[in-house]
């Protein structure tokens, strides 16, 4: 089994036309060198996205030396790219929050706070405004921020920065599940990429056990039945499955070899060719799991909820948009395979689900479908172990591309 190590080793052998691409695969020496003002004493990488001989973009976790955590952008680029440093420049000279930008030009790359990425500009107004404690939890250099904002008067709300074009999107999701059991907007600003939803009391479903946890499937289950009922709504966009098996081949090509990468291939083949006519577009959650529900408090385990609390609430609507309704109950197969669960038939493994969402009224012909588009979820988080640089992410995307084979067979 190859070691973290080894494998980043592997991946530089291959690329030399990204030359910073080892000090931001460890990224602690650079991070020293460059930016030795910001006195850390750790930094992991926790998000990787990857062109080959094009750029590699890595969000790092610092820890500095009295403990505190922070989140920041590493970015390595090829050869002959000055003008995107350029950029990275001046988007931290204009950084009046943070600590800015560092690049080293020699070596192609550079360091950005999180309030330097020019792509998230509504982060800096965030922790500029901010009239109470804001703790960060996620961050995607150019796609992502995601943070919990303390008010003065004790409550909370989860803030999140897209990219400006991205926020239209998002309101468009949430208007189209109106009156679901849903996260819903406290606020909205287009212009600073901005969407605040109230804090959820509870625990994500995919952080419980227990005897109950089948009754919660079939709750999650419901709703999603519900969600698949809801009639079309303007600014859905309709997913492209072959355009996004693509993009899942093309990153298992850029990380795995060769071997894999054919295999990746000829399994997103398979799919599009037993897919056969398109299926009636139906409203989707369009990234649904168990991360995704939250289960109020009282059946989680912690204080009692409002009386009027639903069972369970879907999160992250990100991704609202029209597709074949079985890539929903997919999509939840993938998740849980693509976190270390065995894969086992998909109908077998969703059966709470299906269950619950069969008998609250849903489509019942997407179970013919499940296993194959359950193959096309698995292999779209194929690469995810490279994404998140896991210790042995070389064969977890081994194992994903393999199970995404064989259930297309």
């Amino acid at each position: 089994m190859l070691d973290v190590v080894s494998a980043d080793t592997r991946l530089v052998a291959t690329d030399p036309g990204i030359p910073g691409l080892r000090d931001v695969l460890s990224p602690l020496g650079l991070v020293r060198r460059l930016a030795p003002a910001w006195d850390v004493a750790d930094a992991r990488v926790v998000y990787l996205r990857y062109k080959p001989a094009t750029s590699l973009v890595a969000g790092l976790r610092l820890t500095a030396a009295d403990g505190a955590t922070s989140f920041v952008q590493a970015l390595a680029l090829g050869v002959g790219a000055p003008e995107k440093l350029a950029k990275v420049v001046r988007a931290g000279d204009g950084d009046d929050v943070g600590r800015g930008a560092v690049v080293d030009p020699r070596l192609g790359v550079a360091l950005s706070d999180v309030t330097a990425d020019r792509h998230l500009p509504g982060v800096g107004r965030v922790l500029h405004d901010a009239d109470g404690a804001v703790t960060p939890l996620v961050y995607k250099p150019g796609r992502r921020w995601v943070a919990r904002e303390e008010r003065t008067d004790g409550s909370a709300v989860l803030v999140k920065v897209h990219r400006r074009s991205a926020v239209a999107g998002v309101l468009a999701g949430h208007a189209a599940l109106t009156g679901l059991p849903v996260v819903t907007v406290a606020e909205a600003r287009e212009r600073r990429g901005t969407v605040r939803h109230p804090w959820l009391p509870g625990r994500p479903l995919d952080a419980l056990v227990g005897p109950g946890l089948p009754d919660l499937w079939s709750c999650a289950g419901a709703v999603l039945a519900a969600v698949h009922a809801q009639p079309s709504a303007e600014g859905l966009q309709r997913v492209d499955r072959a355009v996004e098996l693509a993009a899942a081949v093309a990153a298992v090509r850029a990380v795995a070899p060769l071997d894999l990468a054919a295999a990746a291939a000829s399994t997103a083949e398979r799919v599009l060719a037993q897919a056969g006519e398109a299926v009636s577009p139906r409203v989707v959650h369009g990234d649904f799991s168990a991360d995704q529900v939250i289960v109020r408090p009282d059946l989680a385990g912690s204080a009692a909820p409002a009386a009027d609390q639903p069972a369970v609430t879907l999160v992250d609507l990100d991704r609202v948009g029209l597709d074949d309704p079985a890539a929903d109950l997919a999509s939840w197969y993938g998740a849980l395979v693509a976190t270390g669960t065995g894969p086992g038939d998909p109908h077998e493994v969703l059966a709470p689900l299906l269950e619950g969402y069969l008998g609250a009224g849903g489509d019942p012909s997407v179970v013919g479908r499940l296993r194959l588009l359950s193959a096309a979820a698995v292999l779209q988080r194929a690469t995810e172990p490279f994404r998140r640089h896991l210790p042995d992410w070389p064969e977890q995307v081994a194992r994903l591309v393999t199970t995404a084979r064989e259930l297309a067979s």
